[in-house]
Parts: C-alpha cells; structure tokens; sequence
C-alpha cells in the first residue's frame, strides 16, 4: 500500500495557524489532516525545520497505521484475543483510577494532624535511619576588610535574637549567608557553600559543634554548627516530618478507597445489580 503525502513547500507556524483545514496525507481511506498538527506544532521554528516536523509527524503516523493492518492480518484470532483483553483490562483500570480520583479530591478529608505524624513517628522511629550525614549549620562570608566586621564576629557567634535582627538588617554587605540553623540541611551541600576544606578537619567541626574561621585574601568565612546526625542515626522528626506526612496521607488514601470499593460492592449487592451464583 503506499502513502501520499502532499506538501506545501512554506509550511511554517503562518500555514498551521492561519489556513483552512485541509488534508495533509492519505493512506488508503485514511487521511492525515492540518487540524491533527495545530497542539503539537513547536512555535519560533524556521520553514525547513517546520517542513521536517511535519513530514516526520506524518511518516509516524503512516507507520503506525500500517504496522496496525499488517498486524490484523499476520497475528493470529488467540493472539489478537489475548491482546483484545489486555486494552480492555487496561481501559478498565484506566477509568476507575480516574474515576477514585476524583472521588478522592472531592470526598476524602486530606487533613493530617501534626500530634498524628509524630505520633507514627515515635512508634516506627527505629525504622527511620538516615542515608547521609546531616547537620543545623550557618555561615556568613564577608570582605576581611568590611568595618563592622568585628561585631559581625561577636553577633554571628553568639547568635541571640537581638544578633539575628542586626545580622539580616546589614545582610547586605555579606557576599553570602544562610542563617537558618534551626533547619536540617545535608552536609555535602552545606559545605560546597564554602573554600575547600578537607575531610578531616570538616569532621572536626561537625563532630564538636564548633564555631570555625575560614580566611582568605578577600573574605572572611564564619561557620557554626549546632547540632549533626550521622549517617544511620535514627532522622529527627523535623527532618523527615513532611514525608512522614505524605505516608499517612497516602495510608489515608488507600482506607478511603478500599471503603469506597466495598460500599459499591454492598450497594450493588442491596440493588440486585450484583449476584454470586452457587457452583456444584
């Protein structure tokens, strides 16, 4: 069988947006349309390359449906039987995934309380190990030869709250900074932030909490670690909190759908809709 494909040589975003419908291939009683271009047509691409897309889009299109017919004629009736039932069950599950869905957004009460997480996180906490090394950290990078740098020293050390306000109201004369100590961060990341240090003495800072000085010949880096978990430690529940969370939702999910499946079960059961039939 063979493909007719018919082409106008200017067949940019102008032709695809502005000119009636029109057939664009046919192969055998099949035709191949403008229209079947207009959602998938990349925008701001040159004439030849409009050309190629659309020929490609269409030769696709030509080898699908013949690999179709062939495949009508060369497979055979328990083949095609077996398959027939795959698309079917397929379209199935596909509908009923769509249709839980929605009943899921529009019935489900998706509300988990933060009492509830912690709750499952004290019971199962054991099963909680961290797969990297974490650390509550901060760091300020500064120009060594910045006028307020002896105070910003003594602040960023002792950190109080009055240190904080100071800190964020001058954060402008800092090259870099991250303050939020109070959030789990990954080791690695929180040290690329920083001049090369090598891994012994960047174990020495995490493992004793200490305040660090880093200098070079333009900036001065301050570094204070509050608190580390190793790997394979139990995960603090701030860190993990938010997946936790989404477990729980997720089990509350699952209830809801199973509740929701037995119900229509049983309504169609009470309606008659639904038998079970003895065998011998």
């Amino acid at each position: 069988m063979k493909v007719y494909i018919f082409f106008l040589l200017f067949i940019g975003c102008d032709f695809i947006e502005n000119k009636p419908d029109q057939v664009l291939a046919r192969l055998g009683d099949e035709f191949y349309y403008k229209s079947d271009l207009i959602e998938i047509f990349p925008t701001g691409i040159s004439e030849e390359d409009s050309v190629i897309f659309v020929k490609n889009r269409i030769n696709n299109w030509a080898k699908e449906k013949l690999l179709f017919k062939k495949a009508l004629v060369n497979l055979g009736d328990k083949k095609q039987g077996d398959l027939n039932q795959l698309i079917e069950s397929y379209k199935n599950e596909l509908f009923s995934y769509a249709y839980q869905e929605k009943i899921v957004k529009s019935a489900m009460d998706t509300f988990i309380s933060e009492q509830s997480v912690r709750e499952y996180y004290n019971i199962n906490k054991l099963n909680f190990k961290l797969n990297q090394e974490i650390i509550n950290a901060r760091y300020l990078k500064i120009n060594s030869e910045n006028y307020n740098l002896k105070d910003v020293v003594k602040r960023f050390k002792r950190f109080k709250q009055s240190d904080k306000i100071f800190l964020d109201s001058i954060s402008l004369q800092f090259s870099s900074y991250y303050f939020n100590d109070s959030l789990w961060i990954n080791k690695d990341v929180f040290f690329n932030k920083l001049p090369d240090i090598n891994d012994r003495l960047k174990q020495n800072i995490v493992k004793n909490k200490l305040f660090y000085r880093l200098e070079d010949s333009l900036e001065l880096y301050l570094i204070n670690i509050k608190n580390y978990k190793l790997k394979n430690d139990i995960a603090p529940f701030d860190f993990i909190k938010s997946t936790l969370k989404q477990v729980l939702l997720n089990k509350k999910k699952l209830e809801f759908i199973s509740k929701f499946e037995n119900e229509i079960i049983e309504d169609a059961l009470q309606q008659n809709e639904f038998e079970f039939y003895e065998t011998n």
